[in-house]
């Protein structure tokens, strides 16, 4: 959806860039050039305070919301049973007895392979390649928990943890032996929320404070620049007017920087589903694209 938009993230990127030159330009390079150190600075200490203060929050407070969720998730599902239903649902014509199930992922040890062994015991044939059945279990493991994880938590995560579940399946057994040795639900929560969840959140977290604390730096430079010197024209010199107008064109390239955090966070928000904000679209556009890959590599 919204793909036919894609030329809108470009427009905005240019009509940024051009507003800031015209503007530096025309208020001259004393303030253009107060405005550039404070351009740069506001960039410095936002991209390096915002990960130590997104780790922070995310340790001190965030965490524990999140293992709240997930806590009470796990508390109101029950993962072998819908473990069962999917492999009942892959077309092979058997009845899984959940017991027998229960008892092969509590053991926590190589729980594929016990699982294979046992889906052919059933009706005494093999259902498949024991590799593609293993992909579609993998399969299985990421879908349950992303379905556990977007009941109380966003898609973006959800869809973070399938994918970490699908790359790294046998770290999965640890989720499913702390299921059965103890009767609480907080420790498997709090084993998908470290090994799943940890990522997105902090990245999350991070996207937001680097738009307020740049925002805010942004704003403060803007307020200072604008109260220095009285020099409201056009430079004269053809040699001021070329700097002025690059500074004004790195200015530019920091709101196009601003806005395409913001469209991440609604990225992430929206699950890649929303109008505007979604991968296809920026995907197809011929500047903003790569903006928005270096945020997001972030």
């Amino acid at each position: 959806m919204g793909v036919q938009f894609w030329w809108f993230y470009d427009v905005v990127a240019v009509a940024a860039i051009l507003i800031c030159m015209f503007i530096t330009i025309k208020r001259g390079f004393y303030k253009a050039a107060i405005s550039a150190i404070g351009y740069v600075l506001a960039m410095i200490i936002a991209l390096s305070l915002s990960s130590s203060i997104s780790s922070s929050l995310y340790k001190n407070s965030i965490r524990e919301s999140i293992v709240k969720k997930m806590d009470q998730t796990l508390e109101g599902g029950n993962f072998n049973e819908e473990l069962a239903k999917y492999l009942e649902s892959l077309g092979y014509s058997i009845r899984v007895d959940r017991e027998k199930l229960k008892t092969i992922c509590d053991t926590g040890v190589d729980v594929d392979h016990e699982i294979y062994k046992y889906v052919n015991n059933i009706n005494g044939r093999t259902v498949d390649e024991e590799a593609a059945f293993n992909n579609k279990l993998h399969e299985g493991y990421a879908n349950i928990i992303s379905s556990f994880v977007s009941k109380h938590l966003n898609e973006y995560s959800a869809e973070y943890a399938a994918e970490e579940i699908k790359s790294r399946p046998r770290d999965f057994y640890g989720f499913m032996q702390l299921m059965s040795e103890t009767e609480s639900t907080r420790q498997p929560a709090e084993f998908i929320v470290d090994n799943y969840l940890r990522e997105p959140y902090t990245s999350i977290v991070k996207l937001i404070t680097l738009v307020v604390m740049l925002a805010v730096f942004l704003v403060l430079t803007i307020a200072i620049s604008s109260s220095v010197g009285k020099n409201d024209k056009m430079e004269p010199s053809i040699v001021t007017h070329a700097l002025s107008g690059l500074i004004g064109l790195f200015k530019g390239a920091v709101i196009v920087f601003l806005i395409a955090v913001i469209v991440r966070i609604n990225v992430v928000f929206g699950s890649n589903k929303m109008l505007f904000f979604n991968h296809d679209a920026i995907d197809k556009t011929f500047i903003f694209k790569y903006v928005y890959n270096f945020v997001k590599d972030l």
